[in-house]
């Protein structure tokens, strides 16, 4: 082989380092193909610096050049994987800086809608203790001086006594619904902790509030064994007040039914999730909720007014038929969802109404 022979030629030079190491590829006979040889030697010098003696060997490399060529190609491949991978990665580092400073946007309005919250909620109770102090107290004198104007001058007023008592009623309306006002938004801005409260314990301070009402209605109260829940006792507290005063409000009168004394019955029962009506939408989730039943036998509603009564300021009846401010079921409804629940009302017109409040466990 010419390549061989050039490399001996080399090796055997005098002063050279008689080594030769070459590859090259010849033809098989017997089957044609090419295959690669390894030709490698060594030449001896005399002290003249001939060359005397040569000595080599050829080896067939075919096989391992072969898997050596398909290793290189193998990482190729991998290289040219990790480099279309590491390019991917570098746009999904470019997204997620991208991201980043998004989330840091949408954080940074966060902390500015609590704080505007925050204010808005200063607001809010400074109007409460406006709603307290400097309207009440002008009320308060209002009355005071019309009883006054009444007890002294009443005889002498004529018909300007019948003013004066309009004007009482008109003062006591307004100051109630300062009240509930006042009650509406402590609630507001104050969300349920997550305390163990006997509900037990709440309707017995109930209706020990009620007990007058109760007594003058000569309505009977049937309370069942009720559980204890996670939240705000006060809040709680008004909630049931509301439910149970609301009951006896709307008790049927003696034109209706004489023989028919107002009877309300507090139960309670637990309801999967899965089972809860289908468009009650609790503010928390759970996999089981405490249901809690106010139920009266009083005049009832129509239920396409449902969703109404819940709403601050709405009432169904004249203020002149039924007192109160339109509140109270506001009320009921800002305290179950600072627990995280939710409240809805079944009723007929002339079969009583229940109130079924949903908490989660």
């Amino acid at each position: 082989m010419p390549l061989v022979q050039e490399a001996i030629t080399k090796a055997i030079v005098p002063g050279s380092s008689g080594l030769y190491d070459i590859e090259y590829t010849v033809e098989a006979a017997q089957t044609g193909q090419e295959r690669i040889l390894r030709a490698q030697g060594k030449a001896f010098f005399n002290a003249e610096g001939f060359a005397y003696r040569l000595s080599g060997t050829v080896q067939d490399i075919t096989e391992q050049r072969n898997a050596q060529l398909a290793l290189e190609q193998q990482v190729q491949q991998r290289t040219e994987e990790l480099e279309a991978i590491n390019e991917e990665l570098a746009a999904n580092n470019e997204e997620l800086i991208a991201a980043s400073e998004e989330v840091m946007q949408a954080n940074q309005r966060l902390e500015e809608a609590n704080y505007l919250l925050t204010r808005s909620n200063q607001n809010l109770e400074q109007f409460a203790y406006i709603a307290s102090h400097d309207l009440q107290e002008p009320l308060r004198k209002v009355q005071q001086f019309g009883d006054l104007l009444i007890n002294r001058y009443g005889t002498q007023l004529g018909e300007g006594r019948t003013h004066l008592e309009r004007m009482q009623v008109a003062a006591s309306r307004m100051s109630r619904l300062i009240k509930d006002l006042l009650a509406f938004s402590r609630i507001s801005t104050r969300p349920a902790p997550p305390d163990s409260v006997a509900l037990s314990q709440v309707i017995n301070r109930v209706l020990d509030s009620l007990a007058v009402a109760i007594e003058e209605a000569k309505a009977e109260i049937l309370v069942d064994a009720l559980p204890t829940v996670p939240g705000d006792a006060l809040q709680l507290e008004q909630l049931f007040q509301n439910l149970i005063s609301n009951a006896l409000k709307f008790s049927r009168t003696d034109k209706l039914d004489r023989g028919h004394p107002p009877r309300i019955i507090v139960r309670t029962h637990q309801v999967l999730a899965s089972d809860l009506p289908a468009l009650l939408k609790p503010t928390r989730l759970s996999a089981m909720y405490q249901c809690i039943e106010v139920i009266d036998n009083g005049i009832g509603f129509d239920e396409k007014y449902r969703d109404r009564i819940f709403q601050v300021f709405q009432r169904l009846h004249g203020k002149n038929e039924f007192a109160g401010t339109g509140i109270g079921l506001a009320i009921c409804q800002k305290v179950v969802t600072n627990h995280g629940g939710a409240i809805t009302v079944t009723s007929k017109p002339g079969q009583g109404a229940t109130f079924g409040v949903y908490l989660p466990v």
